[in-house]
């Protein structure tokens, strides 16, 4: 799966105001997001997901990734790809995966309650040595539409203050930045429910190396079905081919 994929899709079924509505709001943010890197000198990303637009103001920090630090740069995207690009692919791959367990986590709560979490994680990424270095990463959503719609996403990056052990995962966490409460997200128990139980079956075996028909006489469905799973799997995961769902629902502990 292309989590970014996965997480478009769940966007185009939020709620926006009115352009005319999300103007003055969208001014006040710019401004709260351009005093904010000042204090803190990190390169923050505001998205609005309304638009499809996102404003990318860089602190001090915005050095390390080869950054201009006067006002902010207008891109056409939700997605920082100009700094995605030096975020070293395993970890990228991991931090998409905690974005989409943290939208699917917010879903569950009321839209007051949603804007007290934020997520954080320790990332590699390139820095202007083209070495890899491990930064901090935090994510959080500043503002829902009037009709309780997640509308604006905030992505920071700084400077990892505490020194970072090897790891084969990001550390991501979701806290409750009102009460301080935090828990590591190494399983993604709200994206459990993308395969049927079916699916699962036939995904293990295919994850083992089991061809169709033998998938067919294992689980005493036609070659047929098994074929239709597989459809099936692919386009819940948004992925190209079964290693990549296999890989994919792996990570997301759904096999």
């Amino acid at each position: 799966m292309d989590p970014i994929a996965k997480l478009e899709n769940k966007f185009l079924f939020e709620s926006f105001d009115s352009p005319e509505q999300r103007e003055e709001a969208l001014k006040e943010a710019l401004q709260a997001m351009e005093s904010y890197v000042k204090i803190d000198n990190a390169v923050a990303v505001l998205s609005d997901l309304a638009s499809n637009r996102s404003y990318i103001f860089a602190g001090n920090f915005g050095a390390f990734f080869k950054m201009h630090t006067s006002g902010f740069t207008t891109i056409d995207s939700i997605w920082e790809d100009q700094i995605y690009h030096r975020i070293h692919p395993d970890d990228l791959f991991q931090r998409h995966l905690l974005e989409l367990e943290f939208f699917n986590f917010l879903k569950l709560l009321s839209p007051a309650e949603r804007l007290n979490y934020a997520t954080k994680c320790r990332i590699r990424a390139l820095n202007d040595n083209e070495d890899y270095q491990y930064i901090m990463h935090r994510s959080f959503y500043m503002k829902n539409s009037s009709v309780g719609g997640l509308w604006l996403g905030v992505c920071l990056y700084n400077y990892l203050q505490e020194k970072a052990p090897p790891s084969q995962t990001i550390e991501g966490a979701i806290i409750n930045t009102k009460t301080g409460e935090q828990f590591y997200v190494d399983t993604y128990v709200n994206c459990t429910n993308l395969l049927t139980l079916r699916e699962k079956e036939v995904l293990l075996l295919i994850g083992r190396g089991v061809i169709s028909k033998e998938i067919a006489a294992k689980l005493h469905i036609s070659i047929n079905t098994v074929h239709r799973h597989r459809q099936n799997i692919l386009k819940k995961l948004n992925v190209n081919n079964s290693m990549e769902a296999v890989r994919t629902a792996e990570a997301l502990a759904l096999i």
